[in-house]
């Protein structure tokens, strides 16, 4: 690919920034192949069914270009989604051309319908993106609202060592093809608590740069939060895709939670 594509009059690259997700769209199957969208399906089904539920109709959050959706779909369990990129839900409705989609973003969620769907799941540490306390609880008791009597809400959250691991003082570069190319700086910062990925994306429209920032809370603290101040009733904290209890050390954590009958 010609850097020339990228060049002003002048001859000057012309750089710009972007909305976390609206140039990323373009590419970001191609960026997150290496993520296994059935695998996640299949954990969540049998997450699901593990509760009694069978073929329920889901709401997925955060949906992005709606790979789940898809998936989780081919098991029988139809699901709709929301996401607060029009580009990433452009993709997502294309895939899934007889599913909803609504524009719509944590913590609010103002526009997604309350009460038609048995089970929420916010998945693929979207959760990570809620900035402070006061955001996860609010997000907590909205979709709290959102269920119905005795539905579940599945979500996971990374944790700092995972961070620290695979996302620190990381460089990633890749040319998708003839018009498309990346290149995304990782770095866990400790006294923030923050994973920050910092992509800048070429593309034929000139050079986009895009900075997502999620912030990492101990499971404990995300515990605490829902047991001293939501009505939700915790079923388990599961570790990355087991039926095991989740630790302090675990890479990955899966909140089950449920809403209590009549309420």
């Amino acid at each position: 690919m010609s850097q020339s594509t990228f060049k002003q009059p002048d001859g000057k690259l012309l750089r710009k920034k972007s909305m976390p997700y609206q140039q990323l769209a373009n590419i970001y199957n191609q960026v997150m192949r290496h993520v296994n969208y059935s695998h996640w399906a299949q954990y969540i089904a049998a997450v699901i069914q593990k509760q009694g539920i069978a073929g329920e109709r889901i709401l997925d959050i955060g949906c992005g270009t709606g790979e789940f959706i898809f998936e989780i779909g081919k098991l029988g369990f139809p699901a709709d989604g929301c996401d607060p990129s029009p580009s990433m839900l452009q993709i997502a409705q294309e895939k899934n051309s007889s599913r909803k989609f609504w524009l719509d973003r944590l913590p609010e969620l103002v526009h997604t319908p309350s009460q038609h769907y048995p089970v929420v799941t916010c998945l693929y540490d979207t959760m990570n993106y809620l900035e402070s306390d006061s955001a996860w609880l609010q997000t907590l008791l909205r979709v709290y609202e959102l269920i119905p009597p005795e539905g579940l809400f599945i979500f996971d959250v990374v944790s700092e060592e995972f961070c620290r691991l695979y996302f620190h003082q990381v460089e990633e570069k890749e040319i998708i093809n003839s018009s498309y190319a990346y290149v995304r700086e990782s770095n866990y910062h400790k006294t923030r608590s923050e994973q920050v990925n910092q992509f800048t994306i070429y593309t034929p429209e000139g050079i986009f740069e895009e900075k997502h920032i999620q912030k990492i809370f101990p499971f404990s603290q995300i515990e605490q939060i829902i047991t001293r101040n939501t009505p939700f009733e915790i079923l388990d904290i599961y570790e990355d895709f087991t039926f095991f209890t989740a630790g302090k050390n675990s890479n990955r954590s899966h909140f089950i939670l449920k809403k209590a009958g009549g309420r």
